[in-house]
């Protein structure tokens, strides 16, 4: 009874344990996530074996692999690595048919021909972004895999092809499918409200700093050098987030266009920036930089004004 009593008395106990428990808290709304995610790439290949081993398939732990590739945190990043590992597996094993039907009797020219293959796609992964890259390099280790398989003890093709490419290839395909129905089902997706988000927050953030970067002009202009490169970073990092978004909706992609336009327009937008900092920045200019920016002020909207509270506060 006296521990209790003291306890209740002291303050400091009090608020310790309430810190104590408000981090309890957000740690466990933060674990949340990952364990819905840890329960459905579990599900996902446990699905995928289940099948494998049902239909009795030689490579039945391939559909338990892609299964647990394809699982991404984002239902628009899942389906879209699962569309292009698809994609990349079906290429390579096709490609890996057609090299052993045309040189089965040349080992030499066999692996000559499957390492120029290999190179092209090394090359055309270099050339993409994102999930395409991805499909490229794995239509190349593909073949190579399967050829690996063919070669055997005697080291050159053989029939054997056509059968290793179906079971390679439907063991993958298993997975994939399994897992995007797993994550289908279990998540509905909101890669595009994050995108929509993204897009006007940055939009606004740009307009109302640089706005807000012309108010501060003079001596006591700040260097925005800084803040153009972390903005920067933020326009790169959209590229996934509209790959994801893709992923979710097939409306996204024949739009496709339109947001790699929103996107080369906030390049744009810090561009132009960068130009006129750099007109500012120049001492014999000073007076007449003053007029410019006092003209160029006055066209802005209302609207856009409110960014230049943002600034302020940033430069202080």
């Amino acid at each position: 009874m006296r521990t209790l009593a003291t306890w209740i008395g002291n303050p400091t106990d009090r608020l310790r344990t309430m810190f104590d428990a408000e981090a309890l808290r957000r740690t466990a709304s933060a674990s949340i996530p990952a364990l819905i995610f840890g329960l459905r790439l579990s599900a996902s290949v446990c699905l995928a074996l289940y099948i494998a081993f049902w239909l009795q398939l030689d490579g039945a732990y391939w559909a338990g692999t892609s299964a647990g590739i394809v699982c991404q945190p984002s239902l628009g990043a899942s389906l879209r690595k699962g569309w292009f590992r698809m994609i990349g597996t079906v290429v390579g094993a096709t490609v890996i048919v057609v090299l052993t039907a045309c040189f089965i009797q040349s080992r030499a020219a066999f692996l000559v021909a499957l390492a120029l293959w290999g190179a092209g796609c090394t090359l055309v992964a270099t050339l993409l972004r994102n999930f395409s890259s991805y499909a490229a390099a794995l239509a190349g280790y593909t073949a190579a895999i399967i050829a690996s398989d063919e070669l055997g003890a005697t080291g050159g093709p053989d029939a054997q092809a056509f059968m290793l490419a179906v079971d390679r290839a439907s063991d993958i395909c298993i997975g994939i499918v399994c897992a995007g129905v797993v994550l289908a089902l279990t998540d509905f997706g909101g890669a595009r409200r994050r995108l929509a988000l993204q897009l006007a927050s940055l939009s606004a953030e740009i307009i109302g700093r640089f706005a807000g970067a012309l108010a501060a002009s003079g001596p006591e202009r700040p260097d925005t050098q800084p803040l153009r490169r972390e903005l920067i970073r933020q326009v790169i990092a959209l590229d996934p987030a509209i790959d994801q978004a893709i992923g979710e909706s097939s409306q996204l992609r024949y739009n496709s266009p339109l947001l790699q336009r929103a996107v080369d327009g906030l390049f744009g937008a810090l561009a132009g920036w960068r130009a006129v900092a750099n007109h500012l920045d120049r001492p014999s200019h000073d007076r007449q930089s003053q007029h410019e920016v006092g003209e160029v002020l006055k066209r802005f909207p209302l609207k856009l004004r409110a960014g230049l509270a943002l600034v302020g506060e940033s430069a202080r």
